[in-house]
C-alpha cells in the first residue's frame, strides 16, 4: 500500500506530497478534495452505522456535501486544494531548499541545473578566510566546481559566478521534487506535466 498522498495547487500542478493520514484529516477538515484514492479501504461505514450514529451522518454530510446510505473511505492518492495560494513567498528564511529557488537549481560557477539532491552550498568567501554562511555568501554548486574552487576566491580559481548572491524579498513557490521513477502509478497524470 503507498503511503503517501499528493496535494495539488488549485492549477493542478504539484504542491507537496504528504502522509496518508495528513492528507485525510485534510480531507476532513475541507481543505482538499481528494481526486483519486488507492484501492486500500480506511473505512466503510453502512447504512446501520449512520442511523445508529446520527452525528457521524451529520459530520459526513458537512464534508461530502450530501447524505449518504454508506460510503467507503480509501486511502487518498491524489488530492487538490481547495483554497488558491500565492506564486511566491516572502520572509524566506535561510535554507538549502530556499537558496536553491532563490538560485533556480542552477549552478552558479557551470550554469546547469541539478536536482537539490546534487547541489550543495559554496562559500564565495570561503570560510577559511571569515566568509560566512548567509544569503549573501552563498551559492550552489555542484561538488566538481565546488572542490575545484575549494577554499580559493572565485577570481583565484579562475571561475566566475552567474549573478552575486542576494538576499531575496520573495522566492517562487515551488512544488515538491518527485522520483518519476518511484512515484505510484496514479499519479502520473498530474507529475508528467512538470517532468
Amino acid at each position: 500500500m503507498y503511503t503517501q498522498t499528493l496535494i495539488l495547487n488549485q492549477t493542478y500542478n504539484p504542491h507537496e506530497v504528504v502522509d496518508w493520514k495528513d492528507a485525510v484529516t485534510a480531507m476532513f477538515k475541507g481543505a482538499v478534495e481528494v481526486l483519486i484514492q488507492y484501492d486500500a479501504v480506511l473505512v466503510h461505514i453502512d447504512r446501520h452505522s449512520l442511523l445508529t450514529f446520527p452525528e457521524l451522518a451529520r459530520a459526513l454530510r458537512q464534508v461530502i456535501g450530501t447524505d449518504a446510505e454508506e460510503l467507503t473511505i480509501k486511502v487518498p492518492a491524489v488530492a487538490v486544494l481547495r483554497r488558491r495560494l500565492s506564486a511566491t513567498k516572502s520572509g524566506a528564511k535561510f535554507s538549502k531548499l530556499n537558496v536553491c529557488l532563490r538560485d533556480d537549481f542552477r549552478r552558479q560557477y557551470c550554469s546547469a541545473r541539478l536536482p537539490m539532491s546534487e547541489l550543495n552550498y559554496d562559500h564565495v568567501i570561503p570560510r577559511a578566510r571569515g566568509g560566512k554562511t548567509e544569503w549573501e555568501n552563498i551559492v550552489m554548486t555542484c561538488f566538481a566546481c565546488n572542490q575545484h574552487k575549494g577554499m580559493k576566491t572565485v577570481t583565484e580559481a579562475g571561475m566566475r559566478l552567474l549573478k552575486v548572491p542576494t538576499r531575496p524579498a520573495v522566492l517562487p513557490m515551488r512544488g515538491p521534487v518527485i522520483d518519476y521513477r518511484r512515484a505510484p502509478p496514479k499519479w502520473e497524470p498530474f507529475i508528467a506535466q512538470v517532468a
